[in-house]
């Protein structure tokens, strides 16, 4: 068990790697850096700002609640084996709760066990931990977990989520884990949408002592920004400290893949209406859709600036915060993809 401490202040920024590549010079890649996917779209909470909890949003584009099950995750990870790299990132979160999948403990031991990836990571509101969870959870051998606080009362949570939680057990789960974590890093933030200074500090009061890092984050807004505007009229800030860049190209297609809970594939951890879609994993590899011609099609719509041909792009505001701008490179690497699908065609 380790000793407690005060957790050190971060902006969200500051957990991505301060390594990263230049794009335009290793594009295309064999393997993709991040893939993400979502055990589950459902969740045990409604909050205002999140796509998931906007049920009549959700029937409105068409996606369904569901989870995938064990089986389907495992070969989902036997997929990543066929990739000639280990991916710098798994994420194993998306649209919804992770907890909420029951067999989530078992989909980390598996991905962990089969090397796929150097670190998985995991989001989470944190309401369904308990000691027994947490100790599945670091066996696992997860590397982080992030926890999003909601609010710093029980009355709060209620107006912010739609959640009832007894928010004195809450912390003591959190402590717990933290105390349990071994190699595993606690990342604890909370949303700045109506906070007060007095629930600023007892933000930082109630959880810095049980977390490794911890930040006060502005809203992020989503993909298919037009839809809605899930900043809530807050949009003068990022909500992890990067500016606010326009950009034609996202870079995402072209070193991010996404599966989502009902098994499509998307290019982007941020579609949550699932307008991206480039295959499904029930029925190819992600080796084979990482190569397909759908997702080839996909980066050249980027590349020759007709993103707003797909609902999900069209009004992106995360566009804005993508780190990576290869909007000056696009006609270069446009050229060296269609010499390489020339290539893949040929065979």
């Amino acid at each position: 068990m380790k000793k407690t401490k005060n957790a050190r202040k971060i902006e969200a920024k500051d957990l991505r790697s301060d390594k990263r590549e230049k794009l335009h010079e290793v594009i295309p890649l064999s393997t993709p850096y991040v893939v993400y996917i979502d055990p589950t779209n459902l969740c045990n909470f409604k909050c205002e700002f999140c796509p998931t909890s906007d049920y009549s949003l959700l029937k409105e584009v068409g996606r369904k609640q569901t989870s995938i099950d064990l089986a389907t995750f495992k070969k989902i990870i036997d997929d990543i084996k066929e990739f000639d790299q280990k991916l710098k990132l798994l994420s194993l979160y998306k649209d919804g709760e992770p907890l909420v999948n029951q067999e989530f403990p078992e989909m980390v031991k598996y991905a962990k066990e089969a090397k796929v990836s150097e670190r998985i990571w995991t989001k989470t509101n944190g309401a369904l931990l308990t000691p027994k969870l947490n100790t599945k959870l670091i066996e696992a051998g997860i590397d982080m977990i992030h926890i999003s606080i909601e609010s710093v009362s029980e009355e709060g949570y209620i107006k912010v989520s739609d959640a009832h939680i007894d928010y004195d057990e809450f912390r003591k789960n959190i402590l717990d884990l933290y105390n349990k974590r071994n190699n595993c890093k606690i990342y604890i933030k909370i949303i700045d949408y109506q906070l007060t200074e007095e629930d600023k500090d007892k933000f930082y009061q109630d959880f810095q002592d049980r977390c490794d890092f911890i930040s006060i984050e502005k809203l992020m807004g989503w993909s298919y920004s037009d839809i809605k505007d899930f900043t809530l009229g807050t949009k003068s800030d990022t909500y992890d400290g990067l500016p606010l860049i326009p950009k034609e190209v996202c870079a995402y297609p072209f070193y991010v893949m996404a599966v989502n809970a009902d098994c499509s594939v998307s290019v982007c951890g941020n579609d949550w209406a699932y307008q991206t879609s480039i295959g499904d994993v029930r029925e190819k590899s992600l080796k084979e859709i990482w190569n397909s011609e759908e997702l080839f099609e996909m980066r050249k719509m980027f590349l020759e600036h007709r993103r707003r041909e797909n609902k999900a792009c069209a009004n992106c505001y995360y566009l804005q915060i993508v780190p990576d701008n290869i909007d000056p490179f696009a006609t270069q690497i446009l050229q060296k993809l269609e010499e390489e699908q020339g290539k893949k065609n040929v065979k």
